[in-house]
Parts: C-alpha cells; sequence; structure tokens
C-alpha cells in the first residue's frame, strides 16, 4: 500500500469542454455530457484493438474521520452515494495555473466514466497516461452535472508497447465535510483483481500490475 496524503486549499467548479471525439457514452437527449468520455466496461475481450489495452482499477472513496468522537456519526456516511466519477486521463503533459488547480483539460484528454467503489474494465489507446484529475458526475433528472475534485497531484499510468490488460490499483480518496479531498493513496487489490479478470475474460487473458505512481517522482 502506498499513500500519498495531501492538504487542499479548494475546491473548483469543472468547466465544460466542447470537442471533437468518438463518444462512446450517450447521454439523454437533452442531457449535459462531458467531452472525450467514455464508459465501455466491457464484457468481451476480442472489443480491445490492436492498439488498445485493457484497463483494470477502481475509484474509491470514504469520509476522512477527524477525531474519534466524529466516528460513530460517520461510520453510516457514504459520500457521493448515487453519483459516478469521470477520470481524466492524458497523454500529453497537461499544464496547471497554480498548484493544485487544473488547467481547461487539454484536446487530448480522455475521460473514463466509472461508478464508484466498483471495478472497471475500460479500452485505452495503447500510451503511458497520466491521471490528471477527477470529476463527481451527479445526476440531475435526464442529464449529469459535472463537479470537479482536485486532486493532490498527478498519477501516471505506465503502459509497454507489449500490454494487453494493465491493473492500476484501487485510487481510494479521502473526503472532508466540504466534499473536498484531504488525502489521497494507491491500493494494490491485483490479487483479487487477477480473480475477477479471469472468470470475466478468461484465464488466457494476461495482464501486468502497474500501479499508480505519483508522476512527478518518474520525472
Amino acid at each position: 500500500m502506498v499513500r500519498y496524503p495531501h492538504l487542499l486549499l479548494q475546491q473548483c467548479f469543472s468547466l465544460s469542454v466542447l470537442r471533437t471525439w468518438l463518444v462512446l457514452l450517450i447521454v439523454s437527449a437533452g442531457g449535459c455530457s462531458t467531452s472525450n468520455s467514455t464508459t465501455d466496461t466491457l464484457s468481451d475481450f476480442s472489443q480491445i484493438k490492436d492498439d488498445e489495452v485493457l484497463l483494470v482499477g477502481r475509484v474509491t472513496v470514504l469520509p476522512a474521520v477527524v477525531g474519534a468522537s466524529l466516528k460513530q456519526e460517520t461510520d453510516t456516511f457514504m459520500p457521493f452515494d448515487g453519483e459516478r466519477v469521470l477520470v481524466w486521463l492524458d497523454t500529453n503533459v497537461p499544464e496547471n495555473d497554480s498548484r493544485g488547480k487544473m488547467a481547461v483539460t487539454s484536446s487530448s484528454a480522455l475521460g473514463l466514466l466509472a461508478d464508484w467503489n466498483i471495478p472497471f474494465y475500460i479500452a485505452i489507446p495503447k500510451q503511458t497516461q497520466m491521471l490528471t484529475g477527477l470529476e463527481r458526475a451527479l445526476r440531475e433528472g435526464e442529464s449529469l452535472r459535472y463537479v470537479n475534485l482536485v486532486l493532490p497531484e498527478w498519477f501516471t499510468v505506465l503502459v509497454r508497447a507489449d500490454d494487453v490488460a494493465v491493473y492500476i490499483g484501487n485510487l481510494r480518496v479521502y473526503v472532508d465535510e466540504f466534499d473536498e479531498i484531504v488525502a489521497v493513496e494507491v491500493v494494490d487489490e491485483s490479487k483479487s483483481a487477477r480473480q475477477r479478470i479471469r472468470q470475466r475474460f478468461g484465464e488466457q487473458i494476461r495482464f501486468r500490475v502497474s500501479l499508480l505512481a505519483p508522476s512527478d517522482y518518474l520525472q
């Protein structure tokens, strides 16, 4: 288990970015969607193209309990219950206008729409990526509204040319009473992930563990 605790100074709301992309997620007519997003959780490995890799992982969220006196109150509290999470990947190093505040999403960014706390299996281009941000996806009627969750740092998803499937771990985020991220950690759950991958795609699937790593450490 690798821990990366950080304090954040502010929470910012996401900006809508309108760009052309092959959007695999179709939101109901009249809904609001974030561009460059996909939510294809795959069940058949044949759906993956030669220039793609299967990305396996999950994003979980927990309340940051401060003081033993608060623990009983927060034991049943589930942050972002009923919401989804949009995970932003980018093949280019994005610019940031200040520490902890992300710049507008670049044209090369790809958003993966997944469910909190549930493993995802999504095909992405076979390239090393940077995880640059998260967004809450809130259901409002027939549409989704996106709210930015500021990460304390970016994480690198290392992808090799011969990779077929890559497991990146469980990105666990802790939020305070203001719904701001106060700490993050990467949890290795590859043993259970291996079993789920084989059950889902077959025993022949070869996957490599490549846990999310802080991008600053790899530069």
